[in-house]
Formats: C-alpha cells, structure tokens, sequence
C-alpha cells in the first residue's frame, strides 16, 4: 500500500462516520456479551406468568399487560427461543445508546464524551434490571428509544419516517405499564416541540406557487404567535395519539384472544382501605361482614410483619382463590368502600401514602435479581441462565455500586439530579433570552431545522443544542416518580429504573453540551 494511500486511509478513520462505526462496534459486541451471559433473561413470579401466557399455558389476564405476553409469543413463533425477549430489550436500549453516541459525535462535542452514550449500558444502576424482563425494563427501553428518534427528527432534516417507529414505542410502553402516562406527558410535550420546529421549517422554505406563499406565511405567522396553544394542541395531539393506539391495541389483542379482567386496581384500593381507615369506621361502614373481618386480620397480620404495603402479597392471602394474580372477592364492595371511607378523608389517605412513598422514596430492594432465585423460572419450565454471569457482575453491581454508593439505587438522588438539570436548563434558556442575538439565532436554528453539526473543528453557532432533551428526560423522570406517590406497592428499584436511566442519558448530553459551548466560547 502506498504512502498516499495510507495517508487516505488514516485519513478516513478521523472522519465521523470512522467514529460512528467504532461507537456501533463497541455497543454490537457488549450487547452480544450481555445477552451470552444472561440468556435467555431471568424472572420472578410475574415474569413467569407473562411467559406462560406468551406459551399458551395459561389463559391471557389483564394483571400483566396482554402486550407484553403478545409480543414475547410472537418472538418465540419467529424464533423458537424463550430468550428473545431478552434480546429485544437489549438491542433497544443499545439502539439509543449508540443514537446517542452518533448525535453527540455529529454536534462536534469531544469523541471521549460520545462514548459515554453505549457506556450508559454498562453502568451498574442500567445493567442491573436489564437482566431480568421486568415489564418495567421493557417500558424503559422503549421510552429510551422512543426519545432518541425524536432527538434524530429533531435535529436531522428529512427523518420524519422515524416517527412512526416512535409511536410504535410510546404505544408499547404505555401498553406494558400504564402509569407510563406520567413519563410520557413531558414526551408529548417535547414531541409538539419537534413538530412546531419542523412546521415553522416547512413553511418557510420551498416554492412559492399561486397563492401558496400567501398561505404558507399566513401559517408562519399564526404558529409564531401563538405559540402557547399551538404547543398545547400539539402536545395534547400526541399524547391522543400514543393512548388511541394503546386502547386500540388492547382492543385488537381482546378480539383475538380471551383476556381475563382481574381488576389489579383492586389492589390499590385494599392498601388504602386496610392502612387509612380505623378499625372503628372499617366496622362501621356498609361493606360485607366477610369483607371487613378479612381486611380488619389482614391488617393485624401484616402490622406484626411491620410492613403497611403490598396487602395483597404480604397479608391478604391473595385473591378469591388464594393463587397468585387470583381477582379479589368483593371488588364492587371494596370500591365503595373505598369511595365512602378513603376520598371522604383525605387527610388519613395523604398521611398513609406519604408513608409509603416516603419507604419507595429514601430505600430500595432488587437491586440484582440472582440467578439462584429462578425459582419461579424452574417451576414453569424456563431455561436457566448462566450462573457465570453472576460471578462477573453480581460484584460490579452489589458490592461495588451499591455498597460504595447506595444513593445510585435511590429515587431521591435521581430526583435531585433531575431537579438540577431542570434547573441548568431554565437557567441556560433565560441566559439565552438575555444574551443580545442568541435568543434570534436559536429561533431561527429551531425553525429551519438544521442538521447535526459534523465536526468539532467547524464551531457552528447555529446548531441545535441539547437542552430539549436534557429537559424532556430529567422532567419525564419527575413526573414518572412523582407519579407513583398513590400507587407504589413496594421499593423495588425496578420502580426508578426509567428515571434512572433517563437521568443519565440526560447527564451524558449535559456533559456534551457544555464541552460544546466551551469549544464556541473559545472560539476559532
């Protein structure tokens, strides 16, 4: 090979497609090392009834989203392996990850920084629920992805065919948990952003036939200004759109199979009614002898265990049959109980819930599920995992992160994250609006549309920035746990899995911007 050519070729490796392509090798083999060592996923006892309802085992319930069982059976038909759940849940955070490591690289932030995007798969707090097929992991990961290819739509011109796989994603979220309503309102929000950017793009640009320039700047001006109800509308468009497809889903998958209607709602109105009303008014009250003395033991049994939680798991001996996921007897009953006797004092319901979510809130359980607890994955005939994996990053995971820095596993120290990227971004936009000039070139980078910047060395001013993105995920993570302040059951760490990871993506474009506005700041 001659010098020349040499010199090309090096050349060429500098260049930042060389770049994307080694971010993709680097997230293609641990995601290949990931699911080698933890194949084909582990499971709990609600696992394992998804996975029996995706044989055929059982019949379809709706305690477990019927979406989640749909489409691990449709995995299985294709592929014939139990394990491909697992496969999907990893490539679609590997996806975003390395969308996120692309766009950083593309903006021109340092290389260093765009490797932290596939990095985010291999922190202990992600890494640790990744390995099991949480319902919740599953949500994660499409939420996760979901943003990354609003990101792409956002920031790249022509890519609104990524739209589609991104409803496609929002849908399944909401589907596999429905409290996924308070990530995904934040999303909306940000999805309207995109939009509104791209409409202002179109109506700016383009020939102007007969009548058509008229049009498009009488379009311009009403979406300029009016830009509270156009982002309200836009928003409110969205979030439509994401829950008719849920419900339309849902619906498509009952007029196929039989679903079961358990009433898992159920459950949260037994920890209400156990733990906020007196023995004195529960005796009182209108609801079934039978019903009160059950809830009236149940309270003393689970008051010895000192837990005021998960009733239907820790004390209540299930439901009308005693089998796991079995419906509660008396669910028209225990409503009207808890219409009559909770929502008419509130003050007793806020003081039980702050309790529990103060429990969810400073502690955490599960952080690694341990592949000697397959016991439930045994008993429905699930294949083990490797207990390799266990030696490798049990260790990592549990005595690195967790016994060196438990906050990592705590929805508080997320919270204050997010809070604080909030912060930086409020006060990143007033800068911006103080700042003479950059207030009109961010307007009119968010109208046109502009593409990524390719290269550090070209110091563009007007490229987008990530503050959006940092916005949408760190308020998403507020709004999924401030959510679970009337339904958390328990403190499992998979509850602040989506904020977890969320906050993290946003922490990682937090650093590139800010080495970005270094680079400007400094100049050419």
């Amino acid at each position: 090979m001659s010098r020349s050519a040499l010199r090309e070729w090096f050349e060429w490796l500098r260049t930042p497609l060389a770049w994307d392509l080694l971010l993709a090798a680097l997230t293609g083999v641990w995601s290949f090392v990931f699911i080698r060592l933890f194949a084909p996923g582990r499971m709990n006892v609600d696992i394992a009834d998804q996975y029996q309802q995706a044989t055929g085992t059982i019949p379809f319930t709706d305690w477990h989203a019927p979406v989640m069982s749909v489409v691990w059976g449709l995995l299985i038909t294709v592929t014939g392996r139990p394990g491909s759940l697992l496969v999907l849940q990893v490539v679609m955070l590997a996806a975003a990850a390395l969308i996120i490591g692309v766009i950083i690289n593309r903006r021109g932030a340092p290389r260093w920084i765009s490797l932290l995007g596939p990095v985010t798969m291999a922190t202990p707090w992600v890494l640790s629920q990744l390995t099991t097929l949480w319902k919740d992991t599953q949500m994660a990961v499409a939420l996760a992805l979901a943003v990354a290819l609003l990101a792409v739509t956002r920031m790249v011109p022509r890519t609104w065919v990524l739209w589609l796989p991104a409803l496609v994603l929002l849908v399944y979220a909401l589907g596999v948990r429905k409290n996924a309503v308070f990530a995904m309102v934040p999303i909306a929000v940000y999805g309207a952003f995109c939009l509104r950017g791209r409409l202002r793009s179109v109506m700016r640009g383009g020939p102007r036939g007969r009548g058509g320039g008229r049009l498009r700047g009488g379009l311009r001006t009403a979406v300029d200004r009016a830009p509270r109800w156009c982002f309200a509308g836009l928003s409110v468009l969205v979030i439509c759109v994401v829950g008719f497809g849920s419900v339309a889903t849902e619906k498509l998958i009952e007029s196929r199979v039989d679903v079961e209607h358990n009433g898992q709602i159920s459950q949260i109105f037994l920890d209400d009614v156990m733990f906020s009303v007196p023995e004195s008014r529960l005796q009182s009250s209108d609801a079934p002898r039978e019903l009160r003395d059950h809830i009236s033991s149940a309270r003393d049994t689970c008051l010895d265990k000192g837990v005021i939680w998960d009733a239907y798991w820790n004390c209540y001996g299930r439901g009308a049959t005693g089998k796991a996921f079995s419906p509660l007897a008396y669910q028209d009953e225990l409503k009207s109980l808890w219409l009559s006797e909770v929502v008419t004092h509130p003050v007793s319901y806020l003081e039980y819930r702050s309790a529990v979510f103060s429990y969810y809130f400073f502690s955490s359980k599960l952080e690694y599920w341990e592949a000697d607890w397959d016991g439930d994955a045994e008993k429905v005939g699930y294949e083990a995992g490797s207990v390799k994996a266990d030696f490798i990053f049990r260790p990592y995971v549990e005595d690195f992160a967790l016994g060196t820095f438990p906050m990592l596993f705590k929805p508080w120290f997320w919270t204050l994250v997010a809070a604080v990227l909030v912060g930086l971004a409020v006060r990143a936009r007033r800068r911006d609006e103080t700042v003479p000039g950059i207030r009109s070139a961010t307007a009119s980078t968010i109208a046109s549309g502009p593409s990524v910047s390719p290269s550090a060395e070209s110091k563009l001013t007007h490229t987008p920035t990530f503050w959006p993105e940092i916005t949408v995920l760190a308020t998403s993570a507020l709004c999924y746990i401030g959510g679970y302040f009337p339904i958390v059951p328990a403190n499992h760490f998979r509850y602040t899995y989506w904020p977890a990871l969320a906050v993290t993506v946003a922490f990682v474009l937090w650093l590139a911007e800010r080495r970005i506005q270094r680079v400007r700041n400094i100049g050419p």
